[in-house]
């Protein structure tokens, strides 16, 4: 039977948050999941999406604009955007139908542009687990989404998802960034209250530059590497190591208390990603 977690409501006071280093080889759930991705439209959460959905699970995509997310070309750089390409290929080969996008505001509903968000939190209603890709690392930009899916996880009570998967870079990718100093410490903050909102089904996830993403998925967040001798001295990981940690988190295979770091494991070294055949359309 599945478990399904109290959800905490939010409150001014932040635990700390220690970082731990977790080596494990991280295994696909057997059992096809139902998982509600949070900000899967830029590159990182919509390859992972991706993945998953290719894996069999079934997959919403809670976004600004699902209308905008897969028009043949980018409207707006304020909206995420997988294309319509993209979205047809997904059908073609079969798993299309297992990725629904549906609008929702991010906790702020002056940050909608229609009234189609209207009721996202029924997505969570029966779903095994939540993916927060957000890419926004702002104060607010990253807070108010955190509080309203835990909000949205209080008011499905006993159908809530059990486990909650949060997806962030790594502080050299950060601190990378314009005002990453502040963002970095933003950062810990934010991981701190999806600990202590979502308790034991929690999960933090850190990656570095991640290798093996399709030339859709690029992100400035997770720049891809586009030449491997420069990642001898990067915090790097593979993307199959990276959807599979990411899954075990939803499967709650992931320990608490702690973020875990992706390390490669299902492709150890950089020798071994180098010796991968090459594919039309991907980044090393």
């Amino acid at each position: 039977p599945r478990r399904r977690r109290a959800v905490a409501a939010p409150s001014g006071a932040m635990p700390s948050l220690r970082l731990v280093v977790v080596s494990l080889l991280c295994a696909a759930p057997a059992a096809a999941l139902k998982l509600v991705f949070a900000g899967a439209t830029g590159g990182i959460g919509s390859a992972v999406a991706e993945r998953c959905a290719r894996e069999g699970h079934d997959v919403t995509i809670l976004c600004r604009n699902a209308y905008l997310a897969v028009t043949p070309s980018r409207v707006s750089e304020d909206f995420g955007w997988v294309g319509e390409a993209r979205a047809a290929r997904w059908a073609e080969e079969g798993f299309g139908q297992r990725i629904t996008f549906r609008d929702w505001t991010g906790g702020d509903e002056l940050d909608s542009v229609s009234d189609r968000w209207v009721g996202w939190e029924d997505s969570l209603v029966g779903a095994d687990a939540v993916v927060f890709a957000v890419g926004d690392l702002g104060r607010d930009g990253r807070q108010r989404p955190v509080e309203a899916l835990a909000r949205a996880a209080r008011e499905a009570d006993e159908a809530a998802p059990s486990y909650y998967v949060h997806l962030a870079p790594v502080d050299e990718l950060v601190g990378a960034t314009s005002f990453g100093e502040r963002k970095i410490e933003t950062l810990a903050g934010v991981e701190a209250t999806w600990t202590r909102l979502f308790g034991d089904g929690a999960a933090c996830l850190r990656a570095g530059r991640v290798l093996g993403l399709p030339r859709e998925a690029d992100s400035r967040l997770f720049p891809a590497p586009k030449d491997i001798r420069r990642l001898r001295r990067s915090v790097w990981c593979h993307l199959d190591d990276l959807v599979a940690c990411v899954l075990a988190g939803c499967a709650g295979e992931l320990s608490p208390g702690g973020a875990t770091f992706v390390e490669p494991k299902l492709v150890p070294t950089l020798d071994a990603a180098a010796e991968r055949p090459a594919r039309a359309g991907y980044y090393l």
